[in-house]
């Protein structure tokens, strides 16, 4: 499988980040444990994965996975970083973005 991902880093923490807008990624916790092993995948903290907003005023859905696989309701500096690469991928880099996560609305704006 090809695939096309951005490495960020928000506070010391790295993240891998995938645009998953079309659902094709395949979410189980083996494969995403694989992407986040610092010897033989991409390493890092956790993955997140932009998806299609579905909630009222959100533009996406952030979907967060620790480095084991598991999926968190959410991750302050991986949000900073999901709000930068959601934008990105839109080509609205520094434009407000607002994205649904399991625990709740979040509002980024860039200063």
């Amino acid at each position: 499988m090809r695939l096309s991902f951005a490495k960020m880093t928000g506070a010391g923490n790295d993240f891998v980040m995938l645009d998953n807008r079309d659902g094709a990624f395949p979410i189980d916790r083996e494969s995403i444990a694989r992407l986040c092993d610092r010897h033989f995948g991409i390493g890092a903290d956790g993955l997140m994965l932009v998806e299609a907003g579905s909630h009222g005023d959100a533009e996406f859905v952030m979907r967060y996975f620790n480095a084991d696989g598991g999926e968190a309701e959410m991750c302050g500096n991986g949000a900073r970083c999901f709000a930068r690469y959601a934008r990105t991928l839109q080509g609205q880099a520094g434009a407000p973005v607002a994205f649904q996560t399991r625990a709740g609305l979040v509002r980024a704006e860039f200063d």
